[in-house]
């Protein structure tokens, strides 16, 4: 089911594709929710750095984000 909704995803916008399709990967391996949105996230800034449009994040995705990278790194080093 989640993966016939990857047809509604505009994939000529990397800005939206990119997230949505680690989202909707990432909740299909680790059979959870918040780790696909964790990664969104993570995607989301990544992608938008990467096209130079890092003025247009807004602060609280980025704490957010920074938020989501430290929870990642104490989960595997404990």
């Amino acid at each position: 089911m989640m993966i016939s909704s990857f047809k509604e995803i505009d994939w000529t916008q990397l800005e939206e594709s990119i997230p949505a399709f680690f989202a909707g990967v990432f909740m299909a391996l680790c059979y959870s929710i918040s780790y696909g949105i964790a990664t969104a996230f993570i995607f989301y800034c990544i992608v938008k750095i990467c096209k130079k449009k890092a003025n247009e994040l807004n602060p609280i995705i980025i704490v957010a984000t920074i938020l989501f990278i430290i929870n990642f790194m104490l989960q595997a080093f404990l």
